[in-house]
Parts: C-alpha cells; sequence; structure tokens
C-alpha cells in the first residue's frame, strides 16, 4: 500500500512538471484542421498513444520494483556476510560498514559512520595504515596490509599464552587484521575487506615453535632426554589435540563429527586444532563418501604415533609415574 501511494505520488508530480512545461511554451500544440475525419484521426491517435503510456508506466513500475527487490537483497548480503566490508574516504573516515564490521570493531553502526578508522589502530601500526591508505588512493590495484586494533576496536581477542587453545583465550592487547581494498571509479573512496588474521598469526607462531622442538628431538643422541618441560612436545601438549590424537591412537581411523563428540568441542575449535596436527604432519585428513554424505577422515601417521608415544614417556618421566 506504502509503495502504491509513492507511485501515485510520484506520477502526480511528473503531470505537473509536464503542465508546467506546456504552459511555458516549451511544447506547441499541433496545428489540426477542424475536419469531423482529422478529429477522429486524432482522437484515436490520442487513445493508441495512452495505451502506450500506460504500459510504459507498468513496465516501469515493475522494473522498479524489480531494482528495489534487488537493492534489498544486496544489502542483506553486504550486512550478513562473514567479512567486514567498509567503505572509506581520501582521508580514512568510514562512508559505508556492514554488521559484522561493527562487530569487529565493536562499536554501533550509527557511530562508526563519518568516524576515521585509523582511530582502531594501534599508534605503531598508524603509518603503516596511512601509507596504505595513500597507495589505494594512487593507483587503480588492489592493495593491501597488516595492521593491530588497537583498545578502542571491542574486546573479543586472542590471548598471549601462544599454546592457549582458542577456549581458554582470554583477552591479551591487540588483534591482527588484514584489509584488501581498492579505489572506485570516481577516486573519491575505497571499498575494503577486513578479515581478522589473529589466530592464522598464532597458528603459524606455534608452527615455528613446532619446528624448532621438532629440529631438536630429531637430532637427539640416544641418551637419557632431559625432561625440562619446556622440551615437551607443544603440538600435543593442549588439551584439545591431545584429545584428538590420543583417540585417533587407540582407533584405525576417524571423522570430524567423531572426533568432535569424543573431545567435546566446538566445530570451529576442534578445526583450528586438527590443522595444526596435520601442519606438524602428526595426522593425514582425507575426504569421503559416507551415506552419501561427505565427510573428513583422519588417521594418525607413523610420525604422530612416534610423538605421541615420546610425549607419553616424557610426561611418565617428568612426573615419576
Amino acid at each position: 500500500m506504502k509503495k502504491e501511494n509513492t507511485h501515485s505520488a510520484h506520477l502526480l508530480e511528473l503531470r505537473k512538471q509536464a503542465e508546467a512545461l506546456l504552459n511555458k511554451g516549451a511544447r506547441k500544440y499541433p496545428d489540426f484542421s477542424h475536419s469531423h475525419e482529422e478529429m477522429q484521426r486524432v482522437v484515436h491517435e490520442l487513445a493508441v498513444h495512452q495505451i502506450e503510456l500506460d504500459m510504459q508506466r507498468d513496465e516501469l513500475l515493475q522494473t522498479r520494483a524489480d531494482l528495489e527487490e534487488s537493492l534489498d537483497c544486496y544489502t542483506e548480503l553486504f550486512d550478513f556476510a562473514p567479512l567486514a566490508y567498509l567503505t572509506l574516504s581520501l582521508n580514512g573516515k568510514i562512508r559505508q560498514v556492514n554488521l559484522t564490521g561493527t562487530k569487529l570493531l565493536g562499536v554501533d553502526r550509527s557511530k562508526l559512520i563519518g568516524e576515521r578508522f585509523a582511530r582502531f589502530v594501534t599508534p605503531d601500526d598508524l603509518p603503516v595504515f596511512n601509507n596504505f591508505l595513500t597507495l589505494v588512493f594512487s593507483q587503480h590495484k588492489s592493495c593491501s596490509c597488516e595492521v593491530r586494533l588497537g583498545s578502542d576496536a571491542g574486546n573479543v581477542v586472542i590471548s598471549r599464552n601462544s599454546f592457549a587453545s582458542p577456549e581458554e583465550a582470554v583477552v591479551p592487547d591487540n588483534r591482527i587484521i588484514r584489509i584488501d581494498a581498492v579505489q572506485s571509479q570516481d577516486g573519491r573512496e575505497c571499498r575494503a575487506v577486513v578479515s581478522d588474521i589473529s589466530m592464522e598469526k598464532l597458528i603459524e607462531r606455534e608452527n615455528s615453535e613446532l619446528k624448532k622442538a621438532t629440529s631438536h628431538h630429531s637430532t637427539g643422541n640416544g641418551t637419557t632426554p632431559d625432561f625440562n618441560h619446556h622440551l615437551i612436545d607443544k603440538v600435543i601438549h593442549a588439551r584439545i589435540r591431545f584429545a584428538a590424537l590420543s583417540y585417533l591412537f587407540s582407533v584405525d581411523q576417524a571423522c570430524f563429527v567423531e572426533i568432535k563428540k569424543k573431545v567435546h568441542t566446538t566445530d570451529g575449535n576442534l578445526s583450528v586444532h586438527m590443522r595444526m596436527l596435520e601442519s606438524a604432519g602428526y595426522i593425514s585428513c582425507d575426504k569421503d563418501l559416507q551415506a552419501r554424505k561427505p565427510q573428513t577422515i583422519y588417521q594418525i601417521t607413523p610420525k604422530g604415533h612416534d610423538a605421541f608415544v615420546r610425549y607419553k614417556e616424557s610426561i611418565t618421566a617428568l612426573y615419576g609415574i
């Protein structure tokens, strides 16, 4: 009903504009003879033209409705996208932001519009962000940078303990984000995708530590090991990873859902830890179909088997069990 009223008001406004143009002499009445045949011809032409206009109006109204429906659809896709989308001006002010972006920055959307994005970046990384913004508006290609969010940006963060599991992670100082942006065609703004890569950086850091630990174990001389707790295999020494590897140690193979039920965790947490075990070479991962449903199947590798045995021996010796 509201849309119909809007359309009627729009048509009324167009009629007023047309009458105003006619009165100003922008359109002249054509010269017609006053014969009966000529008058009938004119009336017929006007009737046909009226039908044409009605058909054009219906098409325009349908096109307008389709455009409004498409706009609503794209607005919903924009707002509920899993990544943070922002539009930034030349001076770095936020012009548009979706709901994921508001969650990432921890500020209501109404307060974010017009705010400088640099406010949420740590002072140490401000030069990186400013250089990035300059680069984006100086060339017509995608640019990216990695910066840390400061204390103004929400309070969902990753733990300083580099080997803590995700559900044990609480309150460190900063999160690391990646910004990919490209300027618009008119060059007045840029469209950016912002993703939280804190967990990826955490995994990279742990993998680096794991490589060092693996290298240290592989160069042993067969003598009685030093049971310093720092030498315990950190890839296994985490609750979820230990539980998952223990279960795989006792069975031939297991699917993702089965392991999740056994270790009592969420899909996201288990996925992160299984990737770490796979990255260390302790498990293998294959895709299979079971009951016509895709399944992720895991198996412990010989390297993982030896590492788990060595881990158990280290823990037993360390605690004198």
